[in-house]
């Protein structure tokens, strides 16, 4: 699958060394490395994602939150803190207590496993197109982001055993890798990421950020057997009275001249605050790209502040809310 996708540069994608660890520096704080899969099964009211990082200091964590109408209203999350972890570990066999992360350090393919007394979660993921990279794009990775970083779409087998229920795995994934700096702060004026894939033939990815008072986008269509980056987008989304997403839809535009049409209609819903300031909304979706039915996850960031004088304000519920 992986090499079913023409290019329509050579430089669209990241080197297979990327897929391991990096060299991080210790005197910048904000320097740290992360890898998220993020799973959608809207025919099971189920999402979820695993989460693991590593910062300058060499301490490292995982983390796993599952939500959706199969779960309740709140989401399961767990978590393996942060300690101090052997400098040498990679990618390739990266273990945190009950979490184990194996990369191929080939983009192809990896396997992910989170087990504490509470959740199981075991399956392996197959990449079907190759990584996209953030340093392609002719103004390289927005530097409040990271050094780089990669997105890429796959297909997943394995089961996840939660709650006093098993569901067996069979179905997309995405994952994304990032190095370098992040600055969660200058992402308060808020952005929207978004992954979708329609099963093993078109994967659409978007980050649409407004940062530093200027806008910028970063992305990838890969569909019909070619990949290209995105160069023009325009979204358009409901809410509820929350500010939780409710639909999103879109027209993408790439360099290759293509246009690309998006529906998404998110069944789940959870909040992460990666920093008291910001909030992300992520949410689960069953979408449809170019008509056709596919999975896919949304991810809004807010100011928390904002976010907090908004909701106080009936009127503005009202409005976002329909």
């Amino acid at each position: 699958m992986f090499d079913a996708f023409r290019l329509t540069r050579p430089d669209l994608i990241a080197k297979p060394e990327d897929d391991g660890r990096h060299k991080l520096d210790s005197a910048k704080p904000r320097d740290r490395e992360s890898i998220p899969y993020v799973v959608s099964v809207p025919d099971e009211g189920l999402s979820f994602f695993s989460y693991t990082w590593i910062n300058s200091a060499n301490e490292a964590g995982a983390y796993l939150s599952v939500f959706g109408p199969a779960i309740g209203p709140e989401p399961l999350s767990f978590g393996m803190p942060d300690r101090v972890v052997d400098p040498a570990m990679d990618f390739s066999e990266w273990k945190i207590d009950g979490f184990e992360m194996k990369h191929d350090l080939r983009f192809k393919n990896a396997t992910c496993r989170f087990k504490n007394d509470a959740v199981d979660l075991d399956f392996d993921f197959e990449a079907f197109h190759p990584p996209y990279h953030y340093g392609a794009h002719k103004d390289g990775c927005p530097i409040y982001c990271a050094t780089d970083r990669t997105e890429q779409s796959g297909w997943i087998k394995g089961q996840l055993k939660v709650a006093g229920k098993t569901y067996d795995l069979d179905t997309g994934a995405h994952r994304d890798h990032s190095w370098g700096s992040r600055d969660w702060l200058a992402f308060s004026p808020g952005y929207r990421w978004f992954v979708g894939q329609v099963g093993t033939e078109t994967s659409l990815h978007f980050w649409d950020l407004n940062c530093l008072g200027k806008p910028a986008l970063r992305g990838y269509v890969a569909k019909d057997g070619l990949m290209a980056e995105i160069t023009d987008i325009d979204l358009d989304w409901d809410l509820d009275s929350d500010f939780l997403l409710k639909t999103l839809v879109g027209t993408i535009t790439d360099e290759a001249g293509r246009t690309t049409t998006l529906r998404a209609e998110h069944f789940s819903q959870s909040v992460m605050p990666p920093c008291p300031e910001v909030r992300l909304h992520e949410a689960g979706a069953r979408i449809w790209v170019d008509g056709k039915e596919g999975i896919g996850w949304t991810e809004f960031a807010w100011a928390t502040a904002y976010l907090e004088h908004c909701r106080s304000i009936p009127e503005y519920g009202r409005i976002v809310g329909g």
